[in-house]
């Protein structure tokens, strides 16, 4: 009679073991619907069925200068400035999602200062095949630049289970300039 009480005992314990175990392997909603994360690094060309992106060079400023306008932009912060290449695959797109998040968690949004929607990417329409070089703002500390990522999306809403590409952004603390200057989107 005592073994067969240790045994149900035995086997009470390992259902619950096995119910928390599922329970915590179970994906939540947001598992489901968060995006689908594409890695890269900067200088190599990061692939998603929608488009293409290389990061080629981050610098940081204290003040911005937008090409055609005056006078240069001030920030609290900093100007972290993203020079990239983008290329649509299929059909012609926009981005309308980059956000830099640093390594403490915080996310910063892509700058929406007057004049940089007819100079930056996000102003862009990008048609299929042709690269555009050009540059992605985001206004934060440049101290929190060190182990942050780059995060790049098309589409700003209904973006469930669409690729999010994500770019280390480095270790190295940048060397922040005065005015960082902006190049104009353009054709390569």
């Amino acid at each position: 009679m005592r073994a067969r009480k240790l045994l149900n005992v035995g086997l009470t314990l390992a259902v619950l073991v096995a119910i928390v175990g599922l329970y915590r392997l179970t994906p939540t909603q947001q598992d489901i619907q968060d995006p689908t994360p594409v890695k890269g690094a900067i200088g190599r060309a990061v692939h998603t069925p929608r488009f293409d992106l290389t990061v080629d060079e981050v610098r940081a400023g204290k003040k911005l200068r937008i090409p055609r306008a005056a006078p240069d932009r001030d920030s609290l912060t900093a100007f972290v400035v993203v020079d990239a290449t983008v290329t649509a695959n299929r059909e012609p797109i926009h981005i309308f999602n980059v956000r830099i998040k640093a390594a403490d968690g915080v996310t910063y949004l892509g700058s929406n200062r007057s004049g940089l929607d007819r100079v930056d990417l996000t102003g862009t329409e990008f048609a299929p095949g042709i690269p555009v070089r050009g540059s992605f703002v985001v206004e934060m500390p440049a101290e929190q630049v060190p182990g942050a990522v780059l995060q790049v999306m098309e589409k700003s809403a209904m973006n469930e289970l669409e690729p999010q590409i994500t770019v280390p952004l480095g270790s190295d603390p940048l060397n922040v300039q005065d005015v960082v200057s902006l190049t104009a989107a353009s054709d390569t």
